[in-house]
């Protein structure tokens, strides 16, 4: 069985087009195809290629998605909006065997408190990311840079750290 069949693509695309108030007939003009040809889609007999279906979504300005009736996850990234966040990341870090130290001081009178935080990483590579962190950051504040510099710089830079934690704890 193909995946058309099995997401209904054909029968997706009668039902939107349909809706739509567009004859099988006129559809298969806009997509430059023969009635038979988008006939045979509609009806399962063969499968659309990509290129066609994405055509068929623009020409009812709906997204892939929605014909499709699925739902495409978004690249999981670890995002740090708590600092239940931050510190479910230390406490993973401190698992995998990553030793972290630290102290914290606090200012009542600029009702401030301090954290200074070590992590003991066996990479010298790994040791220049805070000092150029703090020189890019200082660049991007005075306007020595911009912001798609400083943007590329830290794009290049996670590629380039890309590697497993695990290979060097």
């Amino acid at each position: 069985m193909r995946l058309s069949e099995y997401l209904e693509v054909g029968k997706k695309m009668k039902a939107a087009r349909t809706n739509a108030g567009i004859s099988q007939r006129d559809m298969s003009m806009k997509l430059a195809l023969s009635n038979s040809s988008y006939s045979n889609y509609e009806n399962g007999y063969s499968e659309p290629p990509a290129e066609i279906i994405v055509k068929f979504c623009d020409e009812l300005n709906i997204t892939m998605e929605n014909l499709l009736e699925l739902k495409v996850a978004a690249p999981q990234h670890t995002s740090v909006s708590t600092f239940a966040d931050l510190l479910s990341i230390l406490i993973d870090l401190d698992r995998r065997g990553l030793s972290i130290r630290g102290n914290t001081t606090y200012s009542q009178q600029d009702n401030q408190l301090m954290a200074h935080l070590s992590l003991d990483i066996k990479n010298a590579q790994l040791a220049t990311f805070i000092p150029d962190w703090n020189k890019v950051n200082e660049q991007l504040a005075s306007g020595a840079i911009d912001e798609d510099e400083y943007q590329a710089w830290l794009e290049d830079t996670l590629k380039l750290f890309n590697v497993p934690i695990d290979d060097y704890v």
